[in-house]
């Protein structure tokens, strides 16, 4: 074999490695980066849900670090739960296969909470029969929502699964879910008027330096009764906008500023 027939077979591999590696990065970006909401077509009333009367509360075992793993296929989050779910120390160093992706820390800061369907279980469900769930790498996981749609603010900024500094994402999930905070919130605004209240950070601590889109505040306030946020689009809708900041900070949202979303 020829000098000539080794570079040209080099080169041949080259350019098939990265063929290859385009089609994955692609195959990638095409996974994490959800539709927005006129994509997905998304549209709710900004009116309350109700918790259904009698419905039990799902997330014993939940408090705390949250673990939730995101099928970026089907777009489905699934949540560590009770005596079966991934110890700490082994979360800390779990890597899942696509299109299985960890989502990061969730250290929440919310004093009550109560699940009460998973996504996937029918409106009229009682008891264990809203409790879907399964069995991944050895642990029990409950379908805990599913993503519809994800924009930016300010508007015109992409893929911001992870924000820049100065954006903002806006995350519209189904999870039937109320939320109850006391005693002090991070409240953010925008310049709408809508309003969110930081439920989670990544780092475990709360931080008011982060670097947010021009015209929106955010602040410790106290409160001097319990903050009650529950899903929206009436009826047995279960809508959140999720929020999130730069620094891994994520808000709900629990004033609207008009009457239907988007």
């Amino acid at each position: 074999m020829t000098k000539q027939n080794v570079i040209a077979g080099i080169i041949v591999l080259v350019v098939i490695a990265g063929v290859i590696a385009l089609y994955n990065f692609l195959q990638l970006r095409s996974l994490i980066q959800f539709p927005t909401s006129a994509e997905a077509g998304v549209s709710f009333q900004t009116i309350e849900s109700s918790r259904p009367d009698g419905s039990d509360c799902l997330n014993q075992g939940t408090n705390g670090l949250a673990k939730e793993l995101i099928n970026l296929e089907n777009r489905t989050v699934i949540l560590g739960m009770g005596e079966g779910s991934m110890p700490d120390e082994e979360w800390a160093a779990f890597e899942p296969d696509l299109p299985i992706a960890k989502n990061i820390n969730r250290n929440v800061m919310f004093n009550q909470h109560c699940f009460y369907r998973s996504p996937g279980a029918a409106v009229d469900c009682e008891g264990e029969t809203c409790r879907i769930t399964e069995d991944f790498v050895g642990y029990e996981w409950i379908e805990l929502s599913i993503i519809d749609s994800q924009d930016c603010f300010p508007a015109g900024e992409t893929n911001c699964g992870r924000p820049e500094p100065g954006v903002v994402s806006a995350t519209v999930t189904r999870k039937c879910h109320q939320v109850i905070w006391e005693n002090e919130i991070y409240d953010l605004t925008d310049p709408a008027g809508n309003r969110y209240v930081m439920h989670a950070t990544e780092t475990g601590n709360p931080d008011l330096n982060v670097e947010l889109p021009i015209g929106w505040t955010l602040e410790r306030v106290t409160i001097d009764e319990p903050l009650i946020v529950n899903p929206v689009g009436g009826g047995d809708n279960c809508y959140h906008n999720v929020m999130r900041d730069n620094l891994g900070q994520g808000y709900h949202q629990y004033v609207f500023a008009g009457e239907s979303y988007p």
